[in-house]
């Protein structure tokens, strides 16, 4: 089943054109980095049969792992729309976690309703190095939850899941980039030399923004 639904979630990327690739002209990354492929998840909370399909999968992996969260969390800003949907999908409370404490009031990075102890969900549209995972796990954790699960609609497999696992979270993704490739190569939606150039982008970054003359920030 969790099969079935990474090739439902990349058909649904593909679908609403989410999924774009740009070999001469990169596109940049919140990192600073640059990328000849790049996933929108954004684009999907205007499509309300897709976020039904986006939640019901991620409602399936929530039961699938027992999860069992008491608390729905989303991250400032793209992870709010779709932990507001699965809060509702599963009858659950939501709070958000800004990506820095505010500057005022009582300057806490959590916005909503939260009890120490309580177990929370962290729903996020993706996930790249899962550095800026980061900010919003050690924030739940210093407003008293426990939180040992986060869900993304897509990971771009560069090394997310065990950054995160060394937090002590476990990463569940719908989809993932190795998948996203393989049907786009199946479908004909990317000629050889697009699957070359992003194979070499995968096989080590740093070598390909050099390679290109691009700036290569470490995380």
């Amino acid at each position: 089943m969790e099969n079935l639904i990474k090739n439902i979630i990349t058909r649904l990327l593909l679908e609403t054109q989410a999924a774009k690739i740009s070999v001469d002209k990169p596109f940049q990354l919140v990192s600073g980095n640059y990328s000849p492929i790049y996933i929108n998840c954004r684009i999907l909370i205007s499509n309300a049969a897709a976020m039904d399909l986006i939640t019901a999968c991620i409602h399936w992996l929530y039961v699938g792992y027992n999860i069992n969260a008491d608390i729905i969390a989303g991250g400032e800003t793209a992870g709010i729309p779709f932990a507001s949907f699965v809060a509702q999908r599963l009858s659950k409370p939501m709070i958000y976690v800004r990506k820095k404490p505010k500057g005022y009031g009582m300057g806490s990075s959590v916005e909503g309703s939260i009890e120490k102890g309580q177990r929370v969900l962290l729903v996020e549209d993706l996930i790249t190095d899962g550095g800026s995972k980061e900010g919003f796990i050690l924030g739940l954790r210093e407003a008293g939850a426990t939180i040992e699960h986060c869900v993304v609609v897509f990971d771009r497999q560069q090394g997310g899941a065990d950054f995160l696992k060394d937090l002590g979270v476990t990463l569940h993704a719908l989809c993932t980039m190795n998948v996203v490739l393989k049907i786009m190569i199946e479908s004909g939606l990317m000629s050889e030399a697009q699957e070359r150039e992003i194979q070499e982008y995968l096989l080590d970054q740093e070598v390909w923004h050099k390679k290109r003359g691009l700036e290569y920030k470490n995380s």
